[in-house]
This record gives C-alpha cells, sequence and structure tokens, in this order.
C-alpha cells in the first residue's frame, strides 16, 4: 500500500490557499492527527477481536472533514472558520463523495467500502462499523488538552476575542461539568479516556499559568504586592 501517496492526496485535498497565495494548514494537520492517534488506537487489545483495516481507519480519519471544504468552495463559510462553526447534516455525506473520488485508485475496493461507511457513520454512536468508532475516538482525543487551544484561539481570532475569553471560557465550562460530561460522552475504550485525562490535566495546569500572567500576578515576587 503506498501510505505516502495516500497522505499527498489527502493533503493537496485537505490544505487551502491563503489570500496571499499562501497555505493554510489548520484542517490537514488536525486530519494527520487525528489518523495518527487512529492508527495507533486500532492497536489497542480493548478495540476488538476482529483487527480493523488500517488502511481504512487512515483514509476515513484523513478525510472525516474534508466537507469543510466544500463549504468554503461554496462560500458559505470563509477559510478562518474551518472548524470553527457548527458542522452541517450534509458534511458526513460530502466527505465520503470526496473521498471516494479522491482515493479510489488508490485503495483496494474492499478498503474504499470500508472507508466510506466509516466516514457517512462517524458520528453514529451505534455504528457498526470499527473503523467509525476507533476515528471517533480519534477525533474527539482531538478536543482534549493542550491542542484544543489552538482551536479556541483560531475562534477567538476570528470573533475578535482576547486572552481573557479563553481564561473566562475555560473556567465556566470546568464549572458546569463541561469537561467530565465530554469524557463521558466522547470515549468508549477506557484507556483513551485515561489519555484524554491526562491531556485535561496538563491543560489546567498551562490554564492557570496564562491566567497568572494575564494578570501580571507572577511579578509579585518582584513588587512585593500579593
Amino acid at each position: 500500500m503506498q501510505w505516502d501517496a495516500i497522505e499527498n492526496r489527502a493533503r493537496a485535498d485537505l490544505t487551502v490557499t491563503t489570500e496571499r497565495d499562501g497555505e493554510d494548514i489548520f484542517l490537514w494537520e488536525h486530519s494527520m492527527r487525528v489518523a495518527h492517534n487512529a492508527r495507533c488506537i486500532a492497536g489497542l487489545p480493548e478495540v476488538c477481536d476482529v483487527p480493523p483495516d488500517l488502511v481504512a481507519v487512515t483514509a476515513a480519519a484523513l478525510y472525516h472533514e474534508v466537507g469543510w471544504i466544500e463549504r468554503l468552495r461554496s462560500r458559505e463559510i470563509r477559510r478562518v472558520e474551518l472548524l470553527i462553526r457548527p458542522r452541517t447534516a450534509s458534511q458526513p455525506e460530502e466527505a465520503a463523495m470526496m473521498l471516494e473520488q479522491s482515493l479510489s485508485d488508490l485503495l483496494t475496493r474492499e478498503s474504499l467500502a470500508r472507508a466510506l461507511q466509516a466516514v457517512r457513520s462517524l458520528y453514529d454512536r451505534d455504528s457498526e462499523s470499527v473503523e467509525a468508532r476507533i476515528v471517533s475516538e480519534a477525533d474527539n482525543l482531538d478536543e482534549f488538552g493542550l491542542l484544543s487551544l489552538w482551536l479556541v484561539i483560531r475562534r477567538g481570532i476570528v470573533d475578535g476575542k482576547g486572552v481573557q475569553n479563553v481564561i473566562d471560557t475555560w473556567k465556566s465550562r470546568k464549572e458546569f461539568g463541561y469537561w467530565k460530561a465530554l469524557l463521558d460522552d466522547s470515549f468508549q475504550l477506557p484507556s483513551v479516556r485515561a489519555v484524554a485525562e491526562e491531556r485535561l490535566d496538563q491543560l489546567e495546569d498551562l490554564m492557570e499559568g496564562l491566567e497568572l500572567q494575564h494578570r501580571g500576578e507572577d511579578l509579585a515576587h518582584i513588587t512585593g504586592s500579593g
């Protein structure tokens, strides 16, 4: 299997040209992380008795968000709004169509069929597709930890928000139990949930430091103020 060919095809489909003819790789980087994590998750003994199709897992992970590109082409969203606006009901089917168009010459018929099924049923918790369940776990994991800040910052820039909004959002979600609810709803595999919990702990440490520096409270030890 030509892994490089699959990834190169996906990168071409997921990289967006900026207004200055540069490259916006925001969507591509997210998809690559999900693909890497999905392959790792696929090797866990708790996944299933029958090994998943790793080619289908990779293809589905790389293309699971490509429906955003169609919204961009139709000018429904701006480039800077990729991944930060609500997902539409049609995006899974659009992603499946683009995956089939781009990878049908690189995947076997069976791997292609399983990848398409995974993309179409990714957000169905009762999906019978093991590849869908794996990609879903990997995609959900990307919402936890330090990497999730990049999405929050991008959203804040688009909406004209500042650092305080990032801090307030974090504290509000923590106060109302958002993260625990998301943990309970996002993961079926205990070992993946454990990684998500570790990432949340790391994010909490970072957010405490961010608030300290935003308020200038780390100057207390040199100014004598407390």
